[in-house]
């Protein structure tokens, strides 16, 4: 055999491996819903994490906060007014006054009537129907910690659990707590992917704009063994394509079907 037809195989086989590989990438990089499936639902509603999943979101991400009577309760924001006709800081209401509200009517008139879920009945759900949830910590403390896990241990299921930590101290708590779930780290600033990863976390979450400045930081990422996850926002075209370059694992986004489709276009393309 010649040369020439040895060097045309192996390239081939290269372009091969490279296809197979663009096909591996995509088919492992998980869509995390974005306080469930925010442009379609009220966020943080049992209709924004029933909509996600039946859009084939692989991980829900909810934001866990506690009422003044102790109860846990899923609300990005601390102030109740954006996403209700409440006023006032969440936190200081007790959990059925929270539930009293309506947390739907302001993202379309159809959804008047959605409350502010308890973390006890997204648990609940979620371990009925085997889905996973990445929590979004809006507290600290160990009184914060020990009440979240005794909720998960209790109503929920600890393998199904991504904890979204914001310190280095609050991974060492919930390790120990939860030593059954997977860690995620919401770091404060790049500076900390090191740290964060000898925490042995498993997941470290990097903003676009951060790797707009500096590319460099998902090589970083990827050095330590640790998964990669990127914020997005809606997952269009243009958008999706600079954070598939960054190879990430997963993808929290706001628009999960606008990600689909942009990846799959993508994954036509190649």
């Amino acid at each position: 055999m010649s040369l020439n037809t040895w060097i045309t195989i192996a390239l081939f086989a290269t372009i091969i491996l490279a296809i197979f590989e663009i096909k591996k990438s995509d088919q492992e990089v998980l869509i995390i819903a974005h306080r469930g499936a925010m442009s379609d639902k009220p966020e943080n509603t049992m209709e924004a994490f029933k909509h996600a999943v039946e859009l084939g979101a692989d991980i829900v991400e909810i934001d866990l906060r506690t009422s003044s009577d102790g109860h846990l309760f899923i609300l990005h924001d601390d102030s109740l007014s954006r996403t209700s006709d409440g006023e006032g800081i969440a936190t200081s209401f007790t959990l059925a006054e929270l539930q009293a509200l309506d947390a739907g009517s302001w993202f379309d008139e159809r959804y008047r009537g959605l409350i502010i879920p308890s973390f006890k009945e997204v648990l609940q759900w979620a371990k009925s129907e085997e889905v996973v949830l990445l929590l979004d910590l809006k507290e600290g403390g160990r009184e914060f910690a020990e009440n979240v896990a005794n909720q998960v241990k209790q109503y929920g299921s600890e393998e199904n659990m991504v904890v979204g930590v914001r310190s280095i101290e609050q991974a060492g708590e919930f390790q120990e707590l939860l030593p059954n779930s997977r860690q995620l780290a919401f770091m404060r600033n790049p500076d900390q992917i090191e740290e964060y990863a000898e925490t042995n976390v498993d997941v470290i979450r990097l903003w676009l704009r951060w790797l707009d400045e500096d590319p460099g930081l998902a090589d970083r990422v990827h050095q330590t063994g640790k998964k990669l996850m990127i914020n997005g926002t809606v997952g269009g075209l243009e958008e999706t394509q600079r954070i598939k370059s960054y190879a990430p694992h997963w993808i929290l986004i706001d628009d999960v079907s606008q990600l689909q489709q942009s990846l799959l276009h993508l994954s036509s393309s190649n």
